[in-house]
């Protein structure tokens, strides 16, 4: 059976993880786990455009979008256009954004200490080395292979009518 493949047990993992932090997370500010994803990725690289932002959260653009909507409406980020593509938004968050994170940050670390907490400390090495090294490999190599394995899988290119 397939419960116990690894990738359940990740997204089992995940999801015991997240869900009870993230109701504290959105009682205490407001926000969900996801808003408060786009707002550190915001805070941390002031001037990003939408596209690289949408890129780095992996949620659909649409999702990406209708969050960044919320972050500016709640007035904790401020959209500005590009200096040299007028196309381009440039995001960054205000001072009541980057004093929502500065809340936020440490109940964050605090809970996933918590979580963590349950391996010695050379464990808790070992498994973020093993991450790390798992997240690269993923990132550079998996695609390529997975498709040298399973043509099938290979992306599509459209290819654009003259």
């Amino acid at each position: 059976m397939l419960s116990q493949s690894f990738t359940y047990q990740l997204a089992s993992i995940a999801e015991n993880a997240v869900t009870p932090a993230a109701r504290l997370l959105e009682q205490r500010f407001g926000l969900d786990v996801h808003e408060l994803r786009v707002l550190r990725l915001i805070d941390d690289q002031p001037g990003v455009t939408f596209t690289s932002l949408a890129q780095q959260t992996r949620f659909e653009r649409s999702a990406t979008s209708r969050i960044l909507s919320r972050l500016v409406k709640a007035g904790l980020v401020e959209r500005a256009i590009d200096d040299h593509d007028a196309r381009q938004f440039r995001l960054r968050a205000t001072e009541a954004g980057k004093a929502l994170r500065k809340g936020a940050d440490p109940l964050s670390l605090e809970i996933e200490g918590l979580i963590l907490s349950a391996l010695s400390d050379a464990e808790q090495l070992q498994f973020r080395t093993i991450l790390d090294k798992l997240n690269t490999w993923l990132n550079v190599e998996f695609i390529p292979q997975l498709e040298r394995r399973f043509p099938e899988a290979a992306r599509k290119t459209i290819k654009k009518r003259a």
